[in-house]
């Protein structure tokens, strides 16, 4: 293989090298694209000197901002604190909008390429802040112009965020409205859907009308099934689904390789109470109310009661300050133990102690639905790591593409497509995630007989075994940064279902 000024330039063995060109030795090795992460949560990261380490050191290239309806743009007040959970700790920017975020991003070469959807959440806090309430005519009208700017801008999509607040209070309306932006720019609809355990296929409907009504195409984000009440559910949901491609609904997926699934400990909590989880919380004559509804049902309309279907031995939090960083990685029950307290009340004195910045891992995804899901030939793979700076992190962050290539659900050569090509073609990145003439040289070499998945629950940072170089524009990672901000080019549909 040969590259040169950033493309490859020939790929049969014996190509004669360019006069000073750097010369790889890869005996024994496999030379591949780089993954193309379909799902992160980078938008803060790649600010931070660091921050884009878990992605390189598992040869991923090119990560996908915005997702779960979450970013750092349009900057509103309250912005930061309710997305640095997730993110981490924003910049010290300042972006009135989304194109000016963009613009930043491209300005400077960073260690790996992006791509970016504009979230919903920053859009909707824009327009009426985080009110518990509907956006009227008027604001709908401006979340969807700010929406189609940021399309206009290079966005590769709008993403939602419907477990969250403020996303979870959108009506169809507005987000019909996003949708019919989404289609008229040819980008996709990337949801986070309301509920992945009882109303799972509900939640996907609801998505599907929008993308019946608009022609949008529709792309489910971590698609998994929760709870143990609904374990073994996968199958009919990917039927659902079959369906609907088969009416001509163009929709895909993108799946992290894991039972466990990692989020806010807002999320915990009913959508009400999560805008002033801490006040609640520290308030006598509020907590007691809230904490007993973690024990029974929610409505159909509201989010999953995580609490109540796995427990707190099941429960793992994250996130401390450095005063309470001896509860990092422990699960809530073994917390309570420790401090002879109930479980629910060490939850809540937790949550006031850490001003509500913590993180959990949540052990609720059906294991065989995940390898379902990775089966369908219509998903990709995203890691949805949360690049927290430091402490306990779910190793999906830095092992989700070594896991789900070697985990044997696919033949090697699928499950690579599914990182890199097929997920290049989805988001309508031209030249990348192959190895061919003319493409861009988004590279890693990797030892096969050494490759192995080293990130666990108990120790998960650590990068995979066996990554010997990763290149970025052609530019080994470490001796220069070459990541490009990518603007999708205009994406044919998905072909017919072919998942039999």
């Amino acid at each position: 293989m040969v590259v040169e000024a950033g493309l490859i330039t020939a790929v049969e063995a014996g190509a004669p090298a360019p006069v000073g060109a750097e010369v790889v030795d890869a005996s024994g090795r496999a030379m591949l694209p780089g993954f193309i992460d379909a799902h992160s949560h980078d938008d803060a990261a790649l600010f931070r000197p660091g921050g884009l380490d878990p992605k390189t050191g598992q040869g991923v290239t090119t990560t996908v901002l915005g997702n779960c309806g979450l970013g750092v743009a349009p900057s509103s007040p309250g912005l930061a604190e309710s997305a640095t959970p997730v993110l981490g700790p924003f910049p010290d920017r300042h972006w009135p909008t989304f194109g000016d975020y963009l613009a930043e991003i491209a300005a400077e070469a960073r260690a790996v390429n992006t791509v970016a959807l504009v979230p919903h959440a920053p859009l909707r806090a824009a327009a009426l802040g985080f009110e518990r309430r509907p956006a009227t005519a008027a604001e709908v009208d401006a979340i969807a112009g700010t929406a189609a700017s940021a399309l206009d801008a290079g966005a590769a999509g709008i993403s939602l965020g419907l477990m969250y607040a403020p996303g979870d209070e959108a009506t169809r309306d507005e987000l019909l409205a996003l949708a019919t932006a989404a289609a008229r720019h040819d980008r996709l609809l990337v949801a986070h859907i309301r509920n992945e355990a009882d109303h799972l296929r509900a939640s996907i409907d609801e998505m599907a009308d929008l993308a019946r009504a608009t022609g949008a195409r529709l792309h489910i984000s971590h698609l998994k099934v929760t709870g143990p009440a609904n374990a073994g559910g996968m199958p009919a949901i990917i039927d659902h689904l079959d369906a609907l491609r088969d009416e001509g609904i163009d929709v895909t997926a993108d799946v992290y390789p894991y039972d466990a699934g990692s989020t806010t400990v807002a999320s915990l909590f009913p959508p009400d109470a999560q805008g002033a989880l801490v006040a609640l919380l520290s308030d006598p004559t509020t907590r007691r109310p809230l904490l007993a509804r973690l024990d029974h049902p929610w409505p159909a309309t509201a989010l999953e009661n995580q609490w109540a279907a796995v427990g707190p031995g099941r429960i793992l939090l994250a996130g401390f300050p450095a005063t309470m960083a001896e509860y990092e990685g422990l699960s809530v029950a073994a917390i309570a133990a420790s401090r002879a307290q109930d479980p629910l009340d060490a939850l809540a004195d937790l949550v006031v102690g850490a001003a509500g910045q913590l993180t959990v891992v949540v052990f609720h995804t059906d294991p065989d639905g995940v390898r379902q899901a990775l089966a369908w030939p219509h998903t990709l793979v995203g890691s949805d790591g949360l690049p927290r700076e430091a402490g306990f992190v779910h190793p999906r962050l830095y092992g989700t593409f070594p896991r789900a290539l070697t985990l044997g659900v696919l033949p090697f050569d699928a499950a690579l497509a599914r990182m890199t090509s097929a997920t290049a073609d989805r988001f309508g990145l031209a030249r990348r995630g192959r190895i061919e003439v003319g493409a861009a040289a988004d590279l890693q070499l990797v030892d096969l007989g050494a490759y192995a998945d080293r990130a666990t629950y108990d120790d998960p940072r650590r990068s995979p075994a066996g990554l010997a170089g990763v290149w970025v524009g052609g530019v080994r990672v470490g001796a220069a940064s070459a990541g490009q901000f990518l603007r999708p080019a205009p994406a044919a549909p998905a072909g017919p279902n072919k998942s039999g």
